[in-house]
C-alpha cells in the first residue's frame, strides 16, 4: 500500500547522505509492506538537523501513512498535520490535505473529510498536481458512495480514473478500479461490480500489494454473498481472512470478520456466524470505524431477527439508529430504519413497522441501493394488511430483482440469485419464471 514516487522534487544535495540512506530504507521497507521497520526508518530520517522543510513533511507524510497502516491513527494523525504545516511547498500541503481527510472519513466524519477533500480538490487544480486531483476526486468518490449518492460517486470516481491514466500509475488505478466496484455494488451492479474488482486484483497482485489484495478478495466475496452464492462468498471471505492474519494486516479484519459472519448465517451456522459478526463489531470499536461498527450493528440485528430473537436485536437496533444518525448519510439511515422496521413487525407494532419501513425506502430510493430497495419491497409487502399495496410492492421487488439478474453474465451466479428462497418467493407470487430472467 506504498505510493508512487513523489510529485515534489526536493535537491538531494541539502540532505544529509545518512538522513537521506533513511528516508530510502524506509520507503523500501513500506514497499515490502514492513511498516513498522518502515516507521524505525523514517524517524531516523527525521533525526537529522538542517534538513530542507519539504523532505521532513514528504516524511512525515509517508511515516504517517505507516501508522495508520498499523491502525495507530493518532499518530497517523500527528504526522499528517506535519506534513501540512512545517512546509509551505503547495503540492505538500494539497497531499497532506487529502491523507487528513482519509482520516476523517475512516473515522466516520464525512462532513470533515468533505471539506479537506473539496480544498486539497481545489489546491491540486491550481498547482496542476494530478497525484493529489485524483486522490482527492476518489475520496470524494467515496464518500459520496457512503452518503447514498452512487450517481455522484462514479462521476467522481471516473474522473479520477482519468487524471491517473494520464499519469499512468497502476496502483492509483486500481484504488479507484475497487472504489467503483463498490459503488456499482452499491446501486445493486453486481456484473459491473465483479468486473472491477477482478481488473483491480490483477493489478495489485501484480504490483505485490498483498494488503490490498486481501480488501479486494473480499470485495469479491461481498458481491457473491449479495447474490446467495454464499459457498464461493465464504471461499473468498476465508481466503481473505487467513492472509490478513498472515501479513498482519489488521486494519482489515473487522470487514472480512463481519462477511464471514453473514455468509455463515446465511448457510444456517447460526452461532458461529454471530461469533464472527460480534467479534467484526468489537473490531470495528476498537478501530474507532463507525462505517464498519453501522454495518455489524445491522447484520447482527438481523441475524437475530432471522431467528425471531427481538429481545436481543432491540438494543443492537438502538445502537445502529444512534450510529446512523452520527454518520448522518442516507444509507445507514436506510439500513437502520429497515431493521427497525423489522423490529418493530416482529414486536406486533404493525402500523408503526409499515411506518419505519416506509422511511428506509424512502432514504434507500435517495441512495439508490437496488440491493436493499427489493428487500424492502418484498418485506413491506408481507408486513402491510391492503392486497393491491402488498401486490403493488411485490410487482416493484420483482422489477428490481430482474434489474439485478439479466446484467449477470455468470450462469452459475444469477442461477444462485434468482433461486435463492428469499428471491423465488417473490418472482413466484409476481407469477415471474425465473429460468426465463
Amino acid at each position: 500500500m506504498t505510493d508512487p514516487a513523489i510529485s515534489s522534487i526536493f535537491s538531494t544535495r541539502e540532505i544529509e547522505a545518512a538522513a537521506l540512506a533513511a528516508y530510502r530504507e524506509g520507503r523500501q521497507a513500506a514497499s515490502q509492506q514492513k511498516y513498522g521497520k518502515a516507521i524505525r526508518f523514517y524517524t531516523d530520517a527525521l533525526s537529522y538537523e538542517g534538513t530542507p522543510t519539504l523532505f521532513q513533511a514528504r516524511v512525515h507524510e509517508y511515516r504517517g501513512l505507516c501508522h495508520w497502516l498499523l491502525s495507530d491513527f493518532d499518530a497517523a494523525e500527528e504526522d499528517y498535520q506535519a506534513a501540512l504545516t512545517i512546509s509551505n511547498d503547495a503540492e505538500q500541503i494539497a497531499r497532506a490535505r487529502v491523507r487528513l481527510g482519509e482520516l476523517a472519513d475512516f473515522r466516520g466524519d464525512f462532513e470533515e473529510a468533505d471539506n479537506l477533500y473539496r480544498q486539497a480538490l481545489t489546491e491540486g487544480l491550481t498547482v496542476g498536481n494530478i497525484l493529489v486531483v485524483g486522490r482527492a476526486r476518489r475520496g470524494l468518490g467515496i464518500l459520496s458512495r457512503k452518503k447514498g449518492d452512487t450517481e455522484n460517486a462514479i462521476r467522481h470516481l471516473t474522473q479520477a480514473l482519468a487524471a491517473f491514466r494520464q499519469m499512468g500509475e497502476a496502483r492509483e488505478q486500481a484504488r479507484v478500479m475497487t472504489s467503483l466496484g463498490r459503488a456499482r455494488h452499491a446501486r445493486g451492479e453486481y456484473q459491473y461490480a465483479l468486473n472491477a474488482h477482478n481488473e483491480a486484483l490483477t493489478i495489485f497482485e501484480s504490483l505485490n500489494d498483498r494488503w490490498r489484495v486481501v480488501q479486494t478478495l473480499t470485495d469479491i466475496g461481498e458481491c457473491h454473498q449479495a447474490l446467495y452464492d454464499t459457498a464461493n462468498a465464504l471461499h473468498y471471505h476465508e481466503k481473505a481472512l487467513k492472509l490478513a492474519y498472515e501479513y498482519g494486516a489488521n486494519l482489515l479484519k473487522p470487514e472480512i470478520q463481519r462477511n464471514l459472519g453473514v455468509d455463515m448465517v446465511e448457510q444456517g451456522r447460526y452461532d458461529e456466524g454471530l461469533v464472527y459478526l460480534h467479534l467484526a463489531l468489537d473490531g470495528a470499536r476498537h478501530l474507532g470505524n463507525k462505517e464498519q461498527e453501522a454495518l455489524a450493528l445491522y447484520n447482527i440485528a438481523r441475524a437475530y431477527l432471522l431467528h425471531s430473537q427481538a429481545e436481543d436485536a432491540d438494543p443492537i437496533v438502538a445502537e445502529l439508529v444512534q450510529i446512523a444518525e452520527l454518520l448522518n448519510a442516507d444509507r445507514f439511515r436506510a439500513l437502520a430504519s429497515f431493521v427497525r422496521g423489522e423490529l418493530l413487525f416482529h414486536q406486533g407494532q404493525q402500523a408503526e413497522a409499515v411506518a419505519e419501513l416506509n422511511a428506509a425506502m424512502l432514504s434507500a430510493q435517495t441512495s439508490v441501493d437496488r440491493g436493499v430497495l427489493w428487500k424492502l419491497h418484498a418485506t413491506i409487502s408481507h408486513v402491510v394488511d391492503n392486497p393491491q399495496i402488498a401486490a403493488v410492492h411485490r410487482t416493484i421487488a420483482a422489477e428490481f430483482i430482474r434489474q439485478t439478474a439479466e446484467p449477470l453474465q455468470d450462469q452459475h451466479l444469477k442461477s444462485c440469485f434468482v433461486f435463492a428462497p428469499p428471491v423465488l418467493a417473490i418472482l413466484n407470487l409476481a407469477g415471474i419464471n425465473p429460468a426465463k430472467l
